[in-house]
């Protein structure tokens, strides 16, 4: 017996450092276990924190929709704002050719306006005018002379003053001044037949001069009544001043119905009515 249990205690101690070597163990996974629980326990509190603090994932999508469509309206602004561009450059490049064609006719202007001076009543025709003023009032005076039997003449004033008291300048003009034995006054103040001896005289002054500037003889002069005005010896003044300046011309046509003139010329053209209409018969020396 005694055998037998000092066999048993040989046996029962190993199992018992077993025992006590598995409780260590135990104890140590248990100190383990502990300490995962702790650290899980943390863990979860992390997530916890870490999941409240993110975003709700619909309000998320919802930005990201309409980031997206915000994207997208700016992609169409910058489209449009392209599209803006390129029409800016075109009308940029039209301005360019507009300013062009504008200092090009500025430019016009500037010389239209230049020749509308100098064409104009104060430019190169009064210049013209001022310069054959004094050959025309010469030959004027050369056949009122004869037409009025020296009584009257003609002088051509360019210059007046103007009504304005204090202007110092002269009023550019062109004023017929007749002088007779009343004195001298303007054209609206002579009677009919002084005043068509006066329009017959400049008239055919002009044409002298015209003749003479342009270097070639007038070929027809008509004079279409006028001898009514006049009495006899102005009628005879005037017939005078005809032959006068017959000259100048290739051919003159006297148109009166005075009878008395018919022979005043040598050759005429008689018209005559009659029932049947006018008939017209040339007569020549």
């Amino acid at each position: 017996r005694m055998r037998a249990l000092e066999s048993a205690r040989a046996a029962l101690a190993p199992l018992e450092r077993e025992i006590v070597s598995t409780e260590k163990l135990v104890e140590a996974d248990e100190k383990e276990a502990v300490k995962l629980e702790a650290q899980h326990a943390q863990a979860d509190e992390r997530y916890r924190a870490d999941a409240a603090a993110l975003p709700d994932l619909n309000t998320v999508e919802n930005q990201l929709r309409d980031l997206q469509e915000r994207e997208n309206q700016l992609r169409v602004q910058v489209g449009m704002a392209k599209q803006q561009v390129e029409v800016l450059k075109s009308l940029r490049s039209r301005q360019k050719a507009f300013n062009a064609q504008r200092d090009a006719a500025t430019r016009q202007i500037a010389q239209l306006k230049m020749l509308e001076r100098a064409f104009g009543k104060d430019g190169v025709p009064a210049l013209l005018i001022e310069q054959a003023l004094p050959e025309i009032e010469t030959q004027a005076n050369e056949i009122l002379d004869r037409l009025s039997a020296g009584a009257m003449s003609v002088r051509f004033a360019t210059q007046r003053d103007y009504r304005d008291k204090h202007r110092d300048d002269k009023k550019e003009t062109l004023d017929i001044l007749i002088s007779d034995s009343a004195g001298t006054r303007e054209y609206e103040m002579f009677s009919g037949g002084e005043a068509f001896r006066v329009n017959f005289a400049i008239r055919l002054a002009l044409s002298r001069v015209l003749s003479q500037r342009a270097g070639a003889r007038l070929q027809t002069l008509v004079i279409d009544e006028g001898f009514g005005s006049q009495d006899a010896d102005g009628r005879q003044r005037l017939i005078e001043a005809i032959n006068l300046v017959s000259p100048d011309f290739a051919k003159i046509l006297v148109i009166t119905h005075l009878e008395e003139l018919k022979d005043a010329f040598p050759a005429r053209i008689e018209v005559e009515k009659t029932l049947q209409g006018s008939t017209v018969k040339v007569v020549a020396p």
